[in-house]
């Protein structure tokens, strides 16, 4: 028996330890391959794999490596897209294994910056601060002081707030704003201490975006070296990458930027050094106010107008009136360089960050304005933010994943290729795969589930759309008694389906995204037998529902990106002819895939999707289809449709 069949075959010890063990083949061949990967390889290559739902993934990735690491006193990194799948794997996955092989691989998890306490913020915040907070009296104070005195961690989850709540924001270690190095409380930092304690852990799980965020801040590499790279959830590197490169700037942040307390607290020092307090109010009110004019301009904005092609010398002129006298100040503060080193540093440390904030303020409105790099970025105003985005891969994401490993990369995820090719994912990322590997289902999909694609009669832009989407849907809930995922394409109509079934008068749940959290909706949709969940695009990952909860799918269209959206244009104006059939296809084809991977989760699932596209039996050029699970297709028509129901 090969070393990874000792674990996953029939009879391996995975069988031994699980009472409901199945064995499944393409996780063994998984498994193997990565096994093959760690100890045949001359040099670091990279394994790209598609694995689809039900293999097992997370185990054929970790069980070879975490074998290796332990014979050779390597260390793992594990990156993932969600907090979600990191809880999973550090507090299951991981120790599962742990027993299972004999091992004693120390694990940590490193979470975003911004799900940790940053001490001087919060320390800030004492005298008052917090007591301001939804007029509750001072209790959500109160409850974060006491949390401060007792947490090991700094993790902001163990706060008893609701998401969203405004403390948060006021008290999470962000980047902007950290002095690093200089900040006077940097041995106590939470987020130091994570960092230190993951250098120690030979298996250590992070997330894209924090991955990507640090490279971006501190323009070096990640903190945490590793001999073995696991990339779960690659279809997600691209989009994570281009999301920590985002530059945005607002009105809000000029408000914030521009308000005298930091210098009035440090009136003195200021003073002895010459500096006049009225001559540093009056420049900041003056920027205030030119950056009032310049985003009330924009407020004006709408439609296509808020995209930028190229640069207004109007709004670049209100720019550089804004940033003279903010560079100005700053210039006059650069004695900060050095006396921040010193031992006493807190009546400097006010203006230590504003200059900090202040600089980046200047750089991120210029580039926003100056459109410089279109259409390799994108620019628009979203009415309340000025943004730029890189809408392409760059060097960065092939430099950052390659600066580590000395052993091995391996790159997986449920959707990756595109009719079996890994060409489109290879494109998004610029990692070109030494090894490339696509298994098929251990489902048997072809008798488990059926596909129906619907001839609604109407287009997309038509005034009818949402009326018939909303008719055909509560058509078939109605049919199936419920058990129903709808997968929308915009708020829009999911807001149209969402009143008709509501008003439909079914017994039974119609839960609506955005009537609660999340994680509370799918909560309510696996306990409650016949309920409907309706959502929009963010439904279609992470929703894993086995049995008879799920067993209808219902989606409106072929998930292509609107060309209207900032990024879209700019990507399709970098294209050219080529953007649709090498970019606008094959991700429509991996989002479709995402989303018809909601309904088998399971060997004992059964169901059908129904698709309300029928371009996609229509258009044979596009290979819709062919990307798709290969199971039985049923082509319908709808020949009229009425408020009662419809007639096919």
């Amino acid at each position: 028996m090969t070393a990874m069949e000792k674990i996953f075959g029939q009879t391996g010890v995975l069988s031994r330890y699980f009472s409901g063990f199945e064995y499944r083949r393409q996780q063994q061949r998984f498994a193997e391959e990565v096994w093959d990967l760690l100890h045949g390889s001359e040099g670091c290559e990279l394994l790209a794999a598609e694995a689809p739902t039900g293999v097992g993934k997370s185990f054929a990735l970790l069980a070879p490596a975490m074998l290796w690491a332990s014979e050779h006193q390597g260390r793992i990194l594990f990156l993932t897209a969600t907090i979600t799948l990191q809880e999973q794997l550090v507090q299951k996955d991981i120790p599962t294994l742990n027993s299972v092989l004999e091992l004693d691989l120390e694990t940590a998890l490193l979470k975003g910056r911004g799900r940790y306490l940053c001490l001087r913020r919060a320390e800030e915040l004492k005298e008052g601060g917090l007591l301001s907070l939804r007029g509750d009296g001072g209790a959500a104070a109160r409850t974060v002081l006491q949390w401060m005195e007792e947490t090991e961690t700094g993790d902001l989850e163990e706060l008893p707030f609701p998401s969203g709540h405004p403390v948060y924001a006021r008290i999470a270690a962000v980047s902007q704003g950290c002095l690093g190095n200089r900040c006077p409380l940097r041995r106590q930092c939470f987020v130091q201490a994570a960092l230190r304690k993951a250098q120690s852990a030979q298996v250590v799980v992070a997330n894209y975006h924090l991955f990507f965020s640090h490279i971006a801040v501190t323009g070096g590499t990640f903190p945490i070296p590793c001999d073995v790279l696991i990339c779960d959830e690659a279809h997600r590197i691209g989009e994570a990458e281009r999301s920590a490169s985002k530059v945005a700037v607002s009105a809000e942040d000029a408000t914030q930027l521009f308000k005298a307390s930091p210098f009035s607290s440090a009136r003195e020092l200021l003073e002895a050094r010459g500096l006049s307090m009225e001559e540093i109010r009056d420049g900041l009110s003056d920027a205030q106010s030119r950056s009032e004019r310049l985003f009330g301009e924009l407020g004006f904005l709408a439609g296509a107008e808020r995209t930028f092609r190229e640069s207004s010398e109007r709004y670049l002129n209100q720019a550089e009136q804004i940033a003279r006298p903010v560079e100005e100040l700053r210039s006059m503060l650069s004695f900060l360089e050095e006396e921040m080193d010193e031992e006493n540093p807190d009546s400097l440390l006010p203006l230590a960050i504003w200059r900090q904030e202040a600089g980046l303020f200047c750089r991120n409105l210029r580039w926003c304005l100056e459109v410089k790099a279109y259409p390799e970025w994108a620019y628009w105003w979203d009415g309340q933010r000025l943004n730029s985005a890189p809408v392409t891969p760059g060097e960065e994401i092939p430099e950052a994943m390659t600066a580590h490993p000395s052993q091995a990369i391996v790159a997986a995820s449920a959707t990756m290729a595109v009719n079996g090719s890994m060409s489109y994912w290879s494109r998004e990322t610029g990692l070109r795969p030494d090894r490339e590997l696509v298994l098929d289902s251990p489902f048997p999909l072809e008798e488990q589930m059926a596909l129906w694609v619907l001839y609604l009669g109407v287009r997309t832009g038509d005034r009818d759309y949402d009326r018939r989407v909303a008719t055909v849907v509560e058509y078939f809930v109605r049919k199936n008694e419920g058990r129903t995922l709808v997968l929308l394409g915009s708020y829009r109509l999911m807001n149209a389906v969402g009143e008709e079934l509501l008003g439909a008068g079914f017994p039974y749940s119609i839960l609506i995204q955005g009537q609660e959290p999340r994680s509370r909706l799918l909560e309510r949709f696996r306990a409650e037998e016949q309920s409907v969940l309706v959502g929009t695009v963010s439904f279609r990952e992470g929703v894993d529902v086995p049995g008879v909860c799920c067993n209808q799918v219902i989606i409106d269209r072929i998930p292509f990106s609107h060309p209207g959206e900032p990024t879209v244009e700019a990507r399709n104006t970098l294209e050219g002819r080529g953007a649709f059939r090498n970019v606008t296809l094959p991700q429509a084809k991996l989002l479709l895939k995402q989303a018809v991977g909601r309904l088998i989760r399971s060997s004992t699932d059964t169901g059908r999707v129904l698709l309300l596209d029928d371009r996609a039996a229509e258009r044979r050029d596009w290979k819709i289809l062919e990307s798709l699970p290969r199971v039985p297709v049923r082509r319908v028509k709808v020949r009229n449709s009425r408020k009662d129901g419809a007639e096919w």
